[in-house]
């Protein structure tokens, strides 16, 4: 099965506005609570994903992602997310996995957010006979868009490779070749 290439729409854009009449709280900590849902022609699964963000990645950090993505693709990436302090956590079932990179961007009343973590969640398929090896796919992301009620929807890809490319500057690749789609996604009031 062969990965196919994915535009992550915000992931590693230039600019941050932060927008001032907006309805919600938009400072971290904060946590969402996810339902995914992934089908094939062999099956499907679903699963709760718990995403906890205690803070969202500065502009500094930001701009050292992106150069680093520019000049040395998912490698450069991987290096940079594993020097990051973790900011948040990923949790599906018992595994937790510490979240590198964050950023939320306004969406009239929603945001989009968009979460790394500097390894994989799960990898899709990798139980079958014939199944392709994982290296390569060290990360996962996710992107959402949370209203200002607090509730929303997204993708993710658990076992990502990103590079450099596509409108948006980043092309987000997983490992099975189809993202996961979050079908609700609420965030937990405080």
């Amino acid at each position: 099965m062969t990965a196919r290439w994915l535009t992550a729409a915000l992931l590693f854009a230039t600019s941050f506005v932060v927008a001032h009449a907006q309805s919600y709280k938009n400072t971290a900590p904060e946590s969402f609570r996810a339902n995914g849902q992934i089908t094939s022609a062999a099956g499907g699964a679903a699963s709760a994903i718990e995403i906890k963000i205690a803070r969202y990645s500065s502009d500094a950090e930001h701009a050292a992602f992106a150069a680093a993505l520019k000049s040395g693709g998912n490698d450069a990436i991987l290096a940079e997310l594993k020097k990051a302090p973790a900011i948040g956590e990923v949790k599906i079932g018992e595994r937790s996995i510490p979240v590198r990179w964050a950023r939320q961007n306004p969406k009239g009343d929603s945001r989009r957010i968009i979460v790394v973590t500097d390894a994989p969640v799960f990898f899709a398929g990798a139980g079958a006979v014939d199944a392709k090896p994982t290296t390569g796919f060290d990360l996962a992301v996710l992107e959402f868009t949370i209203d200002s009620v607090g509730l929303g929807n997204g993708t993710m890809a658990p076992a990502a490779h990103v590079k450099p490319g596509g409108p948006a500057g980043v092309q987000v690749a997983d490992y099975s070749g189809k993202l996961i789609t979050l079908v609700t996604v609420s965030r937990n009031l405080s």
